[in-house]
């Protein structure tokens, strides 16, 4: 086993997230060990499935099946909510079932946000399922989830990449690597927060984005796009993790149906551009030949 050990900080964003795959299919590659992981919202779904034992090329089916059946819907047994978790919750009860914090084979911590006192909180044990609906249910548009005498809901709420959550797991010689999905203020958002599907008309695609509905649900995405790129830079100055991995995601809206191999393949990328200073976090004597 490497001596080349690190702790995952994996962050939210929707389908994003999927670059995760990529980013520990290439930590692979280069026989960097994953210590631990700390994960919110999508990042805690990727980092839960490779930590029950997944492979990583099981857990790129996963999804593409789950990008099939889709990831909303709406369920009468929980709270209202503007879309719906329910595609989610089905396709994660099939892969994650009845499974706890105890199952899993490398130590994790899912975050999520206690609503009525706006905390952070790390998840450790109990049911997957429950802890992972927790870390992703984005207020308002997904149900929030009662675990014990909490209302949780989205981790990125509060700090969209758990960097403290990580370091706790790990001793302090241990790096901690932070994959980020957002990209920082000041950059233009690049997304399409309405994503009509590509075979509509160009010209009913316009007159479906003039309906005031549809405008007020694009502003306000964009608006929580850069609220969610403020908390990041915020959490990330107070944590300094060790390193930071940024995969070229930006331009992808939270629910959007993706090519699940092709935005696994920006985790690996991104990895390759930072190996140089990836490997400067361990000592010369413990550093690979690199087959990236």
């Amino acid at each position: 086993m490497s001596s080349m050990r690190i702790a995952l900080a994996l962050g939210g964003g929707g389908v994003k997230g999927l670059a995760h795959i990529g980013v520990i299919r290439a930590l692979e590659k280069i026989n960097i060990c994953i210590e631990a992981i700390a994960g919110a919202s999508m990042g805690a779904i990727v980092g839960v499935l490779y930590s029950l034992g997944y492979s990583i090329d099981e857990i790129e089916q996963i999804f593409q099946r789950i990008q099939k059946s889709g990831y909303l819907g709406h369920n009468r047994k929980v709270e209202p909510s503007f879309l719906g978790n329910r595609g989610l919750e089905e396709s994660l009860r099939k892969v994650v079932g009845n499974c706890t914090f105890n199952d899993l084979k490398i130590p994790m911590i899912i975050t999520a946000t206690e609503i009525k006192h706006g905390r952070e909180v790390f998840l450790r044990d109990g049911p997957l399922v429950d802890a992972l609906l927790a870390s992703s249910a984005l207020p308002g548009i997904f149900p929030a989830r009662r675990i014990g005498d909490m209302d949780l809901t989205d981790a990125g709420t509060i700090n969209p990449v758990p960097v403290e959550a990580a370091r706790s797991l790990v001793d302090v010689h241990t790096p901690v690597v932070a994959v980020v999905l957002t990209p920082p203020l000041g950059v233009p958002a690049t997304m399409d927060p309405v994503a009509v599907p590509g075979h509509v008309p160009r010209w009913i695609t316009e007159r479906i984005k003039q309906i005031r509905f549809v405008r007020a649900v694009e502003v306000f995405f964009l608006s929580q796009d850069l609220l969610n790129r403020a908390i990041t830079r915020h959490s990330l100055n107070l944590s300094k993790p060790d390193l930071i991995i940024t995969p070229e995601v930006a331009h992808l809206h939270s629910f959007e149906r993706v090519y699940v191999t092709e935005i696994a393949l920006k985790g690996d990328q991104a990895v390759r551009g930072s190996l140089p200073e990836l490997l400067k976090l361990f000592p010369e004597t413990l550093r690979t030949e690199s087959s990236l």
